[in-house]
């Protein structure tokens, strides 16, 4: 039974991405406007945002609230999307949104973004949350999740993705992404080049509202997520932590909601002997701190490469062959895949494979050597098969 409510919730992709807020609000007001009865902070950026929204959850959680997180892509499961203190949504929660607002959905020609940020909020109402961290899914001037109306507004580092949709320049992607600050907002930020400071000032201006920006961050002081890039998330966390004066958070909460953080799919060691990493990189940005992770490992370093239409690695190709002594790549076979053909001609060097079938791609591991080191990486769609290849799970956190 809930395969067909999961199968109703998916046939709403084919309605692709819609921008705009108006049908998001249209919906929600038909739920009974459930974003106004708990505190939330939205989360924009371009990398970065899921980590980020997970470590802000697990310290509010650990400080003994009851927390909603809100992130998207999912690994496996639509269900990983919305979670309260770690757990993900139960079916049956999923089945009574859909009984009771589907008539809504259709006349309003929601999308599948927008179907889930209502099913997110009015189950964090439903449960009655304490607070709930909602991540953007695209920009934010026209994203579903400036319409819950949020507290505090959370920026993450900003690069180039998405630009058919959010612009060709940093500039043009800061402005969408800022455009999710309201009059009388804070928003709290990390450092960013002085271009894209430019285009927050004059937003901020214009709202009448304020932006904050993090400094003077080094090693990570507590969390054990892979990658130097998390300092940078890390201490974005404690800053928003800290400006939650409605909250009771001490030091020892901190210490312990960022040292237990989980966040899969982040360069995560999903296997040993040999070492197997799994990381969603899908742009210049995070393909370059995965690179630099991958570069402090010893060992023969393996990358598997499967990646979707409209990512543009063509600036970091030279760092990835670079770090990488053997590149296979191949493909998710889900909608808007490169083929694995494809793929390879984005690569110079004699190194490459291509393994069109994806499982026989992930399988390499079984005949290389225990000292190798094996990145799987450029897609969330890569999730389902390494769940089931690893037996691991992505769901509850």
């Amino acid at each position: 039974m809930i395969k067909d409510y999961i199968a109703y919730l998916l046939s709403l992709e084919s309605k692709g991405i819609k921008l705009g807020l108006e049908r998001t609000e249209e919906l929600l007001e038909s739920c009974g406007n459930p974003q106004k009865n708990f505190k939330s902070i939205q989360v924009i950026g371009t990398n970065g945002k899921g980590s980020t929204s997970a470590m802000i959850a697990n310290i509010l959680k650990v400080s003994g609230y009851k927390v909603g997180l809100y992130t998207s892509p999912h690994l496996t499961t639509i269900n990983e999307r919305i979670r309260i203190n770690g757990q993900s949504i139960l079916n049956n929660d999923i089945i009574d949104f859909i009984n009771q607002f589907q008539q809504s959905i259709e006349i309003l020609n929601s999308s599948f973004f927008e179907t889930m940020t209502a099913l997110a909020v009015w189950y964090f109402n439903k449960e009655k949350v304490d607070i709930a961290i909602l991540e953007t899914g695209l920009g934010g001037r026209l994203d579903s999740i400036t319409a819950c109306d949020s507290n505090l507004l959370v920026c993450t580092s900003i690069s180039k993705d998405h630009e058919h949709i959010l612009g060709e320049t940093v500039e043009e992607i800061a402005y969408e992404k800022i455009c999710a600050l309201k009059e009388n907002m804070l928003c709290i930020s990390i450092n960013h080049r002085q271009s894209i400071k430019d285009v927050f000032t004059k937003q901020a201006q214009l709202v009448k509202s304020k932006i904050r920006y993090i400094e003077n961050y080094g090693n990570n002081q507590f969390i054990k997520l892979n990658g130097t890039h998390q300092s940078e998330n890390e201490l974005l966390a404690i800053t928003t932590i800290k400006q939650l004066t409605d909250f009771t958070i001490n030091d020892n909460d901190i210490a312990e909601g960022l040292s237990s953080v989980i966040w899969p799919g982040r360069i995560q060691k999903i296997h040993n002997t040999p070492t197997i990493y799994y990381d969603v990189a899908h742009n210049h940005a995070s393909f370059n701190s995965l690179c630099n992770y991958v570069e402090t490992l010893k060992g023969t370093k393996i990358l598997v490469i499967a990646l979707q239409k409209h990512k543009n690695l063509h600036t970091v190709i030279n760092k990835i062959e670079s770090t990488f002594d053997q590149i296979i790549v191949t493909q998710t076979n889900i909608r808007n895949f490169v083929p694995a053909q494809d793929l390879e001609t984005l690569f110079h060097f004699d190194k490459t494979t291509r393994i069109e079938n994806t499982l026989e791609a992930i399988k390499v591991y079984k005949s290389a050597n225990k000292t190798d080191i094996i990145v799987i990486a450029g897609s969330h769609y890569l999730g389902p098969i390494i769940s089931k290849e690893f037996k691991i799970s992505f769901e509850n956190i």
